[in-house]
């Protein structure tokens, strides 16, 4: 009993999930269907990809509001290479690469020229934005070599494909974060810059890595949704970061870094998944489910406060 109680306590975002499943199944018959799981779990594997990216930089104090458009960035230019060379894995390393650049830009400038993160990543922001646009033309990139496409549809034991590698993507993440000394080093960072100096870690480093990770983040998202979508998107990132971020708090991250873990996102995903989903099947208008959601990681924030404080009492 001791025990089921600590992990709730450590997973808040466990009892919000719950109270949403059993909900929507008793609203609406169509929620439970396999092809509406199926479709549920394919369209937010952007979004928990980019988002385990942010924890990381969340875990570490910072923040990058670059994110999303990196995402757009990655998948035209990512795009364009396929277009040309009718080659996936051309595109995969294309989109991861480019994402490690803007990663890099933003963790050479906030981690070893000590710029504000705020800013630095909203200026990134708008110079992923306006390549994404000037390269596309603003019109989808076409093109896309029919495996990619293939891939976008391919259910492996009832999981899309891009899930799947969603959530290898949290698999690893979760090991390299509780397992190695980096991810050591980064809530050490998170909870206390100065101490952890003290004891000896390379803060600049850690700020630096952890901005790489989330461009890497950005890059591999942004291939998936070139699977997800069937071509290149420029606009594809604009409206991802406010869901990126609030499934990070939601899932109880904190923005002031040293608290939360991969796994939570994962939780705070599948709130803002499920709800979005539940309130389509419903009927609800989209502004009407952008105050429910803003609500909800009300809720959620406090649960995660709430039982914070618990813990450390």
């Amino acid at each position: 009993m001791q025990s089921s109680l600590r992990f709730l306590k450590s997973y808040p975002a466990l009892q919000i999930v719950a109270v949403l499943l059993v909900g929507f199944s008793l609203l609406s018959p169509y929620f439970l269907t396999t092809g509406n799981f199926e479709a549920m779990l394919g369209v937010n594997a952007v979004v928990l990809i980019a988002a385990i990216g942010m924890t990381v930089v969340f875990l570490a104090g910072g923040i990058d509001l670059s994110i999303s458009t990196v995402i757009s960035a990655s998948a035209v230019i990512a795009g364009l290479v396929m277009a040309q060379s009718d080659s996936v894995v051309a595109g995969a390393v294309t989109a991861v690469v480019v994402g490690l650049l803007f990663g890099a830009l933003n963790g050479v400038l906030i981690g070893y020229c000590r710029l504000t993160p705020f800013i630095t990543t909203m200026a990134t922001q708008l110079i992923a934005r306006g390549i994404a646009f000037v390269l596309s033309q603003g019109i989808a990139v076409k093109g896309t070599p029919y495996w990619m496409l293939d891939f976008g549809f391919m259910v492996w034991l009832g999981i899309p494909a891009v899930t799947l590698v969603a959530l290898g993507v949290v698999i690893a993440s979760g090991v390299a974060m509780s397992q190695t000394d980096w991810g050591r080093h980064i809530m050490l960072v998170g909870s206390n810059a100065e101490a952890a100096r003290h004891a000896g870690i390379n803060t600049r480093f850690i700020d630096f890595s952890v901005y790489l990770f989330a461009g890497a983040m950005a890059g591999v998202a942004g291939f998936i949704s070139i699977a997800n979508l069937g071509n290149a998107i420029p606009g594809v990132g604009d409206t991802l970061l406010l869901m990126i971020i609030g499934a990070v708090v939601l899932g109880g991250t904190g923005m002031t870094g040293g608290e939360g873990s991969v796994e939570r996102t994962l939780l705070g995903v599948a709130i803002l998944a499920i709800l979005t989903n539940g309130l389509n099947l419903l009927g609800i208008p989209f502004y009407d489910q952008l105050i429910i959601q803003g609500v909800l990681i009300f809720l959620g924030t406090w649960l995660a406060m709430r039982l914070g404080s618990t813990r450390s009492t």
